[in-house]
């Protein structure tokens, strides 16, 4: 006999639905966008594509929140929210520096360098976990 699913895993998957209906819809008009470029059709790219950008954040904060450790797809996640968390810190890093006396401006360019290389690291990781899953 199986487990009963539990609402936590309900919740996971309906996310993981919406998402990829929101992706395919996207896939969708952007391929029409691309044969027959009306102002309309752009309008609507955008506005799904924002859609799917919710969708991908409500996903990803439903695995980490109620997703188990033992599962590929909660790394897979929780890599790529380190990494676009380490590019947002290594952005106002980077505009914060114009404000600051040369040698510090220095060290700081360096110290963002550093972490821009570790997110380089991590964005590779993440595709070799990725084609190991698939």
């Amino acid at each position: 006999m199986t487990e009963p699913v539990s609402v936590e895993e309900t919740l996971i998957s309906a996310r993981l639905l919406m998402l990829q209906s929101k992706r395919l819809i996207l896939a969708t008009l952007e391929r029409r966008l691309s044969l027959r470029p009306l102002e309309s059709l752009r309008g609507r790219v955008e506005h799904m594509r924002v859609e799917a950008d919710d969708a991908q954040d409500s996903y990803s904060s439903s695995v980490l929140r109620w997703g188990s450790p033992a599962i590929p797809d909660y790394w897979l996640v929780a890599y790529r929210r380190l990494v676009e968390m380490a590019e947002k810190l290594a952005a106002k890093l980077r505009v914060s520096a114009y404000d600051m006396p040369p040698a510090e401006r220095y060290q700081l360019a360096t110290e963002v360098e550093m972490l821009e290389e570790l997110v380089d690291r991590w964005r590779a990781s993440i595709r070799t976990s990725m084609a190991s899953v698939a």
